[in-house]
């Protein structure tokens, strides 16, 4: 697999000053090559990358510019942490064959509500599926009844059983409001640049990273990828919201950084021994780093990619979140 110039994890969401991104850059002389590097199996000297930026994520048209910029000539992959993708069944129901071919019709008819999150049963649609704009009186049944579909029809395969439905907006498991901001992100992007692959939609990640000059988008989930931190330190409640608590794993975290060949920026590897930021973005921070450790991890080979092969839907309509182990077909 030709390794990208560039790889970026943003922790995203609807909280504008919550997102954050990491970043991390092609060096040609780095595995094993100097201090700071790793000396994981299997490697020599030759090529790392380095943890370079750890910061707010720009928005819409800087943020693939950044990208684009940073890799050239090369290539940059950059992976979000909402989904990128629509459920089988609701994408069969709503007459939608091609999920970028979806999000370059946002904004058009039937799609122009789309957006639009309903604030009564009887606003929900299968164009207009989102709900509800506010609790109060609000159930899970108003959309099944709605949309005609049950709750496992309104989860993706790579979601498994324990997601959230998609389209649903309250509540801290929820992804829907994430999704949307994404969508947007995505479909302005692609609608005013044609150098943005997504996958496994436009093709593998071999292929999709075999070409020059594109900035290639994947779905990439933090929580998929604590468990490469190794066993938690201490008693087994944490949560990554709490300083201390993040400051546990960072010894899991700088020895995963080292086996990947992973070098650090000085003072990024500080804010990282730190346990990241004390205030409300320290959650974001981590999960941007551990979201980026993960698609190297995939470009270097020790993590499988995960997309199952024979199911045509996944690169068709749902999508798959990178580095998530194949799971049955429901």
């Amino acid at each position: 697999m030709n390794w990208p110039s560039v790889v970026a994890h943003a922790d995203w969401g609807v909280d504008r000053a919550k997102r954050q991104m990491a970043l991390a850059r092609l060096e040609p002389g780095g595995i094993g090559a100097g201090p700071g590097y790793g000396a994981g199996p299997g490697y020599g000297a030759g090529p790392g990358y380095l943890v370079s930026s750890l910061a707010p994520a720009a928005d819409g048209r800087e943020l693939f510019d950044g990208l684009r910029a940073a890799a050239r000539p090369g290539q940059a992959l950059v992976g979000f942490d909402f989904p990128i993708g629509l459920p089988r069944k609701y994408a069969a129901a709503a007459g939608i064959t091609s999920f970028p071919g979806f999000l370059d019709a946002l904004g058009t008819p039937p799609w122009d509500e789309f957006h639009l999150v309903a604030a009564r049963p009887a606003e929900i649609t299968l164009h207009r599926p989102f709900y509800p704009a506010s609790p109060g009186g609000t159930r899970r049944e108003h959309q099944y009844q709605a949309l005609r579909l049950a709750g496992p029809d309104l989860r993706r395969r790579c979601e498994g059983t324990d997601a959230e439905i998609l389209f649903w907006t309250l509540g801290g498991k929820q992804a829907g409001k994430g999704a949307l901001a994404g969508w947007q992100l995505i479909a302005a992007a692609r609608r005013r640049d044609q150098g943005i692959s997504l996958w496994p939609f436009d093709g593998t990640l071999r292929g999709l990273l075999a070409g020059g000059g594109r900035v290639v988008v994947a779905e990439a989930y933090p929580r998929e990828y604590y468990r490469y931190l190794g066993p938690l330190p201490g008693p087994g409640r944490w949560s990554k919201r709490r300083r201390e608590d993040r400051l546990r794993w960072v010894p899991g975290l700088l020895s995963w950084a080292s086996s990947l060949g992973v070098r650090w920026d000085a003072a990024i590897l500080d804010r990282a021994e730190s346990g990241f930021s004390a205030g409300k973005n320290g959650e974001d921070e981590f999960d941007a780093v551990i979201g980026l450790l993960a698609m190297i991890g995939v470009i270097t080979g020790s993590i499988d990619a995960g997309a199952p092969s024979g199911d045509r839907a996944v690169p068709g309509v749902e999508g798959w979140i990178l580095g998530r182990a194949a799971l049955p077909a429901r």
